[in-house]
């Protein structure tokens, strides 16, 4: 059987910002969005049976590609023409540990009867003869524009080699396993600008308050390198590197660059804490940090009080110091880490994960823990992973973030039909689990096991639209 886009009997979208270009490609006509990948090839499987034509299940990189797995394992034991369609990053970041970037060809090459890799210009003239199921992974930006290459096994020496002469670098803490506090706290110390990220758990000792301030000294030239320690960051700023080009030393014990270039060490920050060597390097170069201007948080915040980012900061009032916090993807994180001064122990999974299996991952933190676990997740991250709701850990509370839709893709100002927005209430889906539900109050969230908090999605673009000025 042929296949060429045209021929295809319907779409099952699934919301993304690495396959939102492909969107210009489809018949908008054929399309559906849907947001759990496994559910949506499985709907996709069904058509295809039904129909005895292609059906596309098309999603973005990571274990997004993961969850599609089932279906396309029985798409092949059924000869069903299932056809996946992946939105990737570009080959040389693959293996690097980049954000949302693995092998797709690894995954599921062996499981398709026909797999080919193509760059996004070719995509709308793609016409072949496969063997079903069929996965097309589309190289999205697929430019690297320029010739700098990974160093790989590099010292403590090369280290001392990379930093001299260098007037102005950033350290820029991400996370590990285990919490780089310690690491982080004597570091404040030394005389170097740094930016911590909230999951690096020492957050509230960054020396440059915010990742807005953080972009922006990178724009206006403020760094003449970045020095990584932990795994891949969060912050945008790891992205724009690609094309800033700046300098880069990693330390990253799983021994990945996160980049397509870059030097890197695979020290951990508990084997930097314990390098006199380390330390000493720091002592000799004594770079004078950059003026950090004050960022004016506390008035934007206090101008939008319904904002996600208000509401956030109230959630951690009502937090006490030290808890333990599990964070969901996207905005949560983001949000969570912009209104941070104090010290929570933070989890995530930021591998190469998206939305999927957040709240059972929490569920699995609180089954190895006594102490009360609070996890914040947004509206569509819970609906990925209702089953979960099932049987929540006494000690687990969990607060949904409902601003009816996906607003990440709101922020990144992409087609407004991926946001998916909508009217779901959590208060009968949790009834219908026996789960104690509040809504909106603050004051229950130690009396309830579900808290649902309504940001105001007009007043969080208003915030942001100031924030960023």
């Amino acid at each position: 059987m042929n296949f060429d886009l045209k021929s295809a009997a319907h779409i099952f979208f699934c919301t993304g910002a690495r396959n939102h270009e492909l969107l210009k490609i489809f018949d908008p006509a054929k399309i559906t969005f849907e947001y759990d990948e496994r559910m949506a090839s499985f709907k996709a499987l069904g058509l295809a049976h039904m129909t005895g034509k292609p059906v596309i299940i098309c999603c973005t990189s990571g274990t997004a590609v993961a969850e599609c797995l089932p279906a396309l394992l029985e798409a092949r034991y059924s000869n069903t023409p299932l056809v996946l369609i992946s939105g990737d990053r570009p080959f040389k970041m693959h293996g690097t540990g980049a954000p949302q970037t693995i092998n797709h060809r690894h995954l599921t090459e062996k499981v398709v009867g026909t797999y080919l890799e193509l760059p996004l210009e070719k995509f709308a003239e793609v016409e072949l003869n496969p063997a079903y199921p069929l996965h097309l992974n589309i190289l999205v930006d697929d430019t690297v524009p320029h010739d700098l290459e990974v160093r790989e096994d590099c010292t403590i020496g090369d280290f001392r080699t990379f930093i001299t002469h260098k007037r102005s670098p950033l350290f820029l803490f991400s996370h590990e396993a285990s919490s780089m506090r310690e690491l982080i706290k004597k570091f404040a110390a030394t005389e170097h600008l740094f930016y911590a990220e909230t999951l690096s758990g020492g957050r509230e000792f960054s020396r440059i308050s915010s990742e807005r301030d953080l972009i922006r000294m990178l724009k206006g030239n403020k760094f003449d390198a970045v020095i990584r320690i932990g795994h891949t960051p969060l912050s945008k700023i790891w992205r724009l590197l690609e094309t800033q080009h700046l300098p880069v030393f990693s330390f990253d014990e799983r021994h990945l660059p996160g980049l397509s270039y870059g030097m890197v060490s695979a020290m951990s920050s508990q084997d930097l804490m314990a390098s006199s060597e380390w330390w000493n390097i720091l002592d000799e170069q004594k770079t004078l940090p950059a003026l950090v201007k004050d960022s004016d948080l506390e008035k934007t915040l206090n101008k939008y009080p319904l904002s996600e980012m208000s509401v956030m900061k109230h959630l951690q009032d009502h937090l006490p110091e030290n808890a333990l916090v599990y964070l969901g993807n996207s905005l949560v994180i983001r949000f969570f880490e912009l209104v941070q001064n104090r010290n929570f122990r933070t989890f995530g999974n930021r591998g190469v994960n998206g939305i999927d299996g957040q709240l059972a991952t929490a569920v699995g933190i609180a089954l190895g823990t006594q102490e009360k676990v609070t996890c914040i997740l947004g509206d569509i991250t819970t609906l990925y992973d209702l089953s979960s709701l099932r049987e929540m850990p006494q000690n687990l509370r969990l607060v949904i973030m409902n601003n009816a839709g996906g607003r990440i893709f709101d922020m990144l100002g992409l087609d407004q039909r991926i946001i998916m927005e909508h009217e779901v209430n959590f208060k009968s889906i949790c009834q219908g689990f026996k789960l104690s539900y509040g809504q909106i109050d603050l004051s229950l969230l130690d009396s309830v096991q579900v808290l649902e908090l309504s940001p105001d999605p007009t007043q969080t673009r208003a915030f942001l639209k100031d924030w960023n000025a």
